[in-house]
């Protein structure tokens, strides 16, 4: 400011007045103020609109204008330029009335002198420089706190809130900040969770940190919703404590991304124990039939013949799960490919039902065909597609009750061919049927409880069937049997 010569503006119509002050300012030598004047307002006004100035000297009485209409024109149509008010008396009412209302301050014509001009006119500069400074930080802070997506709340000591934005209003179910203003924030947690913020409140107080916690809250309407709380204390000027500001974000969506984690791993586990359990128990069972075959007292060959092909059922077994092991991680990498054929459907069918024949057995259920059209076609992966098979039906019997049926019927529409299975057991919930062939998911009501791998396979199958370009659906209805749907094109479509 010192090397920075002042252009001032001169509203004064006495002329004694004016000669004064230009003797005044002549005391404190040239090139430091740089003076304009004039006699009337309304001529000022148009010289201060058309340059720069960096002060006006203003008269409050002049043939114009008079008293405080006088300040109040020049403000409103110069905001930010510092106006130094002349008055004839120190006291005068008017005089302060006028600073209050924004003139930067004031000079008393009978007392001035060079360097008291120079100074009243340099800290009027500066005054208005920070109010200046500080308007654009207050713009700053309520575009940061209007725009932002998380509630800003400002509360005493006591935890009422002197202040919120529209976030914070909209987030507790409000349509207005001034609806929520007056209320005590602790209100709106969760009662099992107020002590905890109070806590934590008491920490940020004492040791002046910002502190953050998770706690539940409560809307208007009584719905509830997780949220994370940051608190920092809010200090006076000389450095007491009188409130607190906090920034509340709904983490509900972050909530569901960590209950869905949880769940994965959860279901994880439970796929790897059920894929150890499914790989093992056929396992210890061809080592005991090896065991008897080849024992200290050989078998006859009819059992030895007998106790092979139970044997051989079982590494057939090991290896479709092995198989569909390693289309699951196929899957997973998106890199399965499918060898592709003409499948006879019909044969397919009827070997799938020969090879869980002993199972149904077992379970006293009966495996039915339906007749077919003879040739009933697809363009497919035999091997995948007989597994998919497998997979429906040896579903179906674990889903059935003793001496109950598993129907599978074939049949062509139109460009497509349709495969039910179909069985007669207690059939599925409506959510169950809905999440049927989802990643991991397991109906634990099932008949069957050993089933190996469960949670896996009727996934794996849905992914092939689509690889296929077909579809794979469920029906069911509890009480009823359940009913699995593959729909195949009869012709791959050429990419």
């Amino acid at each position: 400011m010192s090397n920075h010569q002042i252009h001032a503006m001169l509203i004064e119509d006495d002329p004694d007045d004016v000669l004064l002050l230009k003797e005044a300012l002549a005391d404190i030598g040239l090139g430091k103020i740089r003076l304009d004047h004039t006699d009337r307002l309304s001529r000022g006004l148009i010289q201060l609109g058309s340059q720069p100035y960096d002060v006006v000297l203003l008269d409050l009485n002049l043939p114009d204008s008079r008293g405080l209409d006088t300040l109040n024109t020049t403000v409103r149509r110069f905001p930010r330029l510092p106006v130094v008010i002349l008055s004839g008396l120190a006291d005068d009412a008017i005089t302060v009335e006028a600073v209050r209302r924004g003139a930067q301050d004031y000079l008393v014509k009978g007392e001035i002198s060079g360097p008291l001009v120079l100074r009243v006119i340099r800290y009027a500069i500066e005054r208005k420089q920070v109010e200046a400074l500080i308007r654009a930080s207050e713009a700053r802070y309520r575009t940061l706190v209007e725009t932002s997506p998380n509630g800003i709340t400002l509360a005493d000591l006591e935890g009422k809130m002197i202040l919120c934005n529209q976030q914070a209003a909209e987030m507790l179910g409000y349509n207005k900040p001034e609806a929520v203003v007056g209320s005590n924030l602790f209100k709106f947690i969760l009662p099992r969770d107020r002590q905890l913020a109070a806590q934590m409140i008491r920490k940020t107080l004492y040791e002046s940190k910002m502190s953050s916690g998770e706690y539940m809250m409560m809307r208007r309407d009584g719905s509830e919703f997780p949220v994370e709380i940051n608190t920092a204390v809010q200090c006076n000027t000389s450095g007491s404590p009188t409130g607190f500001i906090s920034i509340t974000r709904d983490i509900t969506e972050r909530k569901k991304v960590q209950d869905a984690e949880k769940q994965v791993m959860m279901l994880e586990r439970e796929f790897i124990a059920n894929v150890s359990g499914g790989l093992r128990e056929p396992i210890l069972k061809v080592m005991e039939y090896f065991k008897q075959a080849h024992g200290s007292k050989p078998a006859a060959p009819e059992v030895q013949q007998k106790l092979v092909q139970q044997a051989s059922m079982e590494v057939v077994g090991l290896l479709d799960m092995v198989d569909e092991l390693l289309d699951f991680s196929l899957i997973e990498r998106d890199q399965l490919a499918l060898n592709w054929h003409k499948v006879d459907l019909g044969r397919l069918i009827s070997s799938v039902l020969q090879t869980l024949q002993v199972k149904a057995s077992a379970k006293r259920v009966k495996l039915v065909l339906a007749p077919m059209e003879a040739g009933l076609q697809v363009e497919a992966d035999p091997a995948r597609m007989r597994r998919v098979l497998a997979k429906l039906v040896e579903n179906a019997i674990n889903f059935s009750v003793e001496d109950g049926v598993v129907l599978v019927t074939g049949k062509a529409l139109n460009d497509k061919v349709l495969v039910n299975v179909i069985d007669e057991g207690g059939g599925m919930e409506a959510e169950d049927c809905a999440r049927l062939f989802d990643k991991y998911y397991q109906i634990h009501h099932t008949l069957e409880k050993n089933t190996p791998a469960a949670g896996m396979g009727l996934y794996t199958a849905r992914q092939i069937v689509e690889a296929h370009g077909g579809s794979l659906t469920a029906s069911s209805q509890v009480g009823s049997g359940s009913t699995i749907s593959v729909s195949m094109p009869g012709e791959r479509k050429k990419e």
